[in-house]
């Protein structure tokens, strides 16, 4: 809809805030790591459902090049939180290094699963190092955000390698099971801290699929918030069979208490005296005797034989179905003993189900509501399309123009999210924005269409001849054209003013004239361009707005014009770089 002003008025596009924004990448990657992650998909979420599956089906193959990247470039963030989701399936696998012997009742450990746990928690780790290091260096000279270097110091403590591998093996005594209690803690707090990226990554990807501008599908969200339910279950999971352990152990130590002369030790290399049948006696597990010892709901755990098993995805997939069961249950099918800490644990799984299915039920309803929205506009999108197409025409190109119409399009569904009752007439609807433009994809497709409307014009200018082997000068000074409407009768240049813009018209007509009647009216219209003296002007080796040249025409609307204003201030900033500034000029 073109826009109505008075006479002396105008309406710039570039007040809308489609200014130039300059993304510079400090840094790249090697082309072999970088070719891995754009496989994977790290950076970008716009995908179609088979596009999805497909990349989760190749992700293992992928998933050592992004722990690398995350290693490199601990800067980048995208980098940081897909390798914390991989973080989070490796970690909890030091609570499988313990197992059961039965006959003996003693404990052992898995030495396979424990050089995989510590070579992958080296390596995962490895990110945190790197981040502190960069930190250290970034925040130096004001150490009053040293917060963020102790958070990290706090994710990279080895506090379950101290646990699993160093303190249990070496327990002694019930006051041992008093401090591993507390351990256990430890290891708790720690995983929330390693789970902290992740959970903020979630939250911001739930506000940008609520936001409007977003032009994110609404099922990526949900997708990534069914995985984060999926490890939660894994999680509980996994300390559901390292508490069982713990369990049969303090049977163990209840039956020695009893013994005289029983030594309570529980690692199978210490020579102690270990009354096996006594322990079997005293801790039955099948079949159970709740009155000699209440497993509780670790019962199961203990049946199943998987603490003596070292058969480790059997182990992981018996234990995700039991996280998985009861977090969806809320644990309401969970039969607790009067052991206290086992309570705590069943009340836990019962609050945590109880959150997620609430921010779940508030995500499913935001989810329809988008899906709701996306839907309108995809019916308003098709009615836009063939407008596009035929917009393209007027302006001079084909209505295949893929390169122009795939832009146009994607800066059309942006405008469409904020404005659902978008009429799109020319290209200055297309430019005006109500909001200054602060998406760099939004940004970038909006200079690929000045780009491709006016590179080419900008080369048959006399005065940028020169500049023909430097087009990325030319495509610099199109990022500064902005639209301009003029109403019918609007002058806009006047005689013996300075000129301050260099325009080319693209819809309408208007005349240049001068109070000398012996020069003949000029007609402008589109394709033609004013204002090239201004282009002399910029090149000069010192250049004031003081010396800005005199228009030696007035231009005035005959009809209602669209152009593409080159304000003076622009021009001076691209041409007084100095690899420009030293080009020669014809």
């Amino acid at each position: 809809m073109l826009v109505e002003m008075d006479e002396e008025s105008v309406l710039p596009a570039s007040m809308t805030g489609n200014s130039i924004s300059k993304i510079e990448d400090k840094g790249q990657m090697t082309q072999v790591t970088e070719e891995m992650i754009d496989q994977l998909g790290v950076y970008q979420v716009d995908y179609s459902f088979w596009k999805i599956v497909q990349k989760l089906i190749y992700a293992p193959f992928y998933l050592p090049w992004v722990l690398l990247a995350a290693i490199i470039y601990p800067e980048k963030p995208e980098y940081f939180i897909y390798s914390s989701f991989i973080s989070m399936l490796l970690d909890p696998l030091f609570l499988y290094i313990p197992l059961i012997n039965e006959e003996t009742k003693c404990l052992m450990l898995d030495k396979k699963v424990m050089i995989a746990a510590l070579i992958l928690r080296v390596v995962t780790d490895l990110r945190y190092v790197v981040k502190i290091i960069s930190k250290i260096k970034k925040w130096w000279p004001e150490m009053s955000k040293k917060i963020g270097i102790t958070s990290n110091v706090l994710a990279i403590l080895p506090v379950p390698q101290v646990v699993v591998l160093v303190f249990i093996p070496k327990m002694r005594g019930s006051g041992s099971l008093t401090i591993l209690r507390f351990l256990n803690w430890l290891i708790f707090f720690q995983y929330l801290q390693r789970v902290y990226p992740i959970y903020r990554y979630c939250k911001n990807l739930n506000k940008e699929m609520r936001d409007k501008s977003s032009h994110m599908r609404a099922w990526i969200p949900s997708l990534v918030n069914l995985l984060i339910y999926l490890l939660a279950s894994y999680v509980l999971g996994t300390f559901w069979y390292y508490f069982s352990i713990q369990r049969e152990i303090d049977c163990w130590e209840y039956a020695c208490q009893r013994e005289v002369g029983c030594e309570f030790s529980i690692h199978c290399s210490v020579n102690t005296f270990r009354n096996v049948t006594l322990l079997h006696t005293s801790c039955p597990i099948n079949p159970p005797d709740p009155k000699m010892f209440d497993f509780g709901i670790f019962l199961y755990a203990l049946q199943s034989g998987m603490q003596e098993s070292t058969n480790l995805p059997q182990k992981v997939l018996l234990c995700f179905s039991w996280g998985l069961r009861n977090l969806s249950s809320f644990a309401s099918n969970l039969n607790t003993s009067n052991y206290g800490w086992e309570t705590l644990f069943v009340v836990a799984i019962s609050i945590s189900g109880l959150i997620f299915f609430i921010y779940f039920l508030g995500h499913v309803q935001t989810f329809m509501q988008v899906a709701g929205k996306s839907e309108k506009s995809r019916q308003k999108l098709k009615i836009l399309g063939p407008k596009v197409e035929s917009m393209l025409l007027e302006y001079g190109f084909p209505a295949d123009a893929k390169v122009l119409k795939d832009s146009i399009n994607y800066v059309v569904e942006q405008k469409h999210s904020e404005e659902p009752d978008l009429v799109l007439e020319s290209m200055f609807s297309v430019f005006s924005f109500k909001h200054k433009v602060a998406d760099p994809s939004l940004q970038r497709e909006l200079n690929t269409i000045r780009i491709t409307l006016f590179l080419e014009k900008l080369k048959k200018l006399d005065l940028l001849l020169g500049l023909h082997k430097y087009e990325t000068v030319l495509k610099e000074i199109c990022k500064h054209l902005d639209p301009v409407i003029y109403p019918k009768g609007s002058y806009i240049v006047r005689e013996k003013e300075p000129v301050d813009m260099m325009f080319f018209i693209t819809q309408g007509i208007a005349l240049s004239c001068t109070t000398d009647h012996s020069i003949p009216t000029r007609r402008l219209e589109k394709g033609d361009c004013y204002g090239e003296e201004l282009l002399s002007w910029a090149t000069t080796a010192s250049t004031s707005f003081s010396d800005l040249p005199n228009s030696l025409h007035t231009v005035k609307a005959h009809k209602t014009v669209e152009l593409f204003a080159l304000q003076a201030a622009d021009l001076q900033r691209v041409f007084s770089q100095p690899s420009i500034h030293s080009s020669r000029f014809t």
